[in-house]
């Protein structure tokens, strides 16, 4: 198994593999800060090696929260010839009525029926999708973030830690929800909402 990245979430991400005994094989990417190694596992740091390895070894996860990293290293490890996993956590109570098999869900979450999560998203630890709830591919929703009936994210959007989304507001694509914001109106494509309740404080 390849990591795409090798900071802080992939650390994280390192100890729900631990739980479920899924180190086999396994290797780390980060082409940028030169560290060769990551609590003893190997770091691969040119793309020549990322390819290599993927060749005998296609399985791949993404190690970082930011949308923008996610959706880019997915599109290089398929073109690349990998193909993505989706991790799980421990202690998720996940409605069987929901459908969120691409999507990296950490510990402690909650998934309420008639969710859709999309591809590459990150659900991290804590956070609450309730019913009805769309996110769009390769979100972040930050940990104990929530968010309410049928209310819907767009696509790589970052919802912030403790985060609220208030039951049907509609929140465009690429928005940046902040830390402890209560959303309680739709918010168009490109901007960044904080406080309570959310004002748009930056348009791209």
């Amino acid at each position: 198994m390849l990591i795409a990245g090798a900071g802080g979430h992939a650390r994280e991400l390192l100890d729900i593999l631990f739980a479920e005994g899924k180190t086999e094989n396994l290797y780390f990417y980060d082409d940028i800060t030169g560290i060769t190694s990551l609590h003893g596992f190997p770091i691969l740091n040119s793309e020549e090696a990322a390819k290599e390895y993927l060749i005998n070894n296609p399985d791949f996860i993404l190690g970082t929260g930011n949308p923008q990293v996610r959706k880019m290293f997915y599109s290089k490890f398929i073109q690349w010839g990998g193909k993505h996993k989706s991790i799980k956590g421990q202690g998720i109570a996940c409605s069987k009525f929901t459908n969120c098999k691409e999507a990296d869900i950490f510990n402690l979450c909650f998934i309420g029926a008639n969710t859709q999560i999309g591809k590459g998203c990150l659900i991290n630890t804590g956070a609450q999708i309730h019913h009805d709830v769309k996110v769009g591919a390769f979100s972040e929703i930050n940990p104990g973030a929530v968010l309410l009936g049928a209310s819907e994210v767009g696509d790589k959007c970052s919802i912030g830690a403790n985060a609220t989304i208030l039951p049907k507001v509609k929140i465009g694509n690429q928005v940046i929800v902040g830390a402890g914001s209560v959303v309680t109106k739709d918010v168009s494509d490109g901007v960044t909402v904080v406080g309570v309740p959310g004002r748009v404080i930056l348009v791209k």
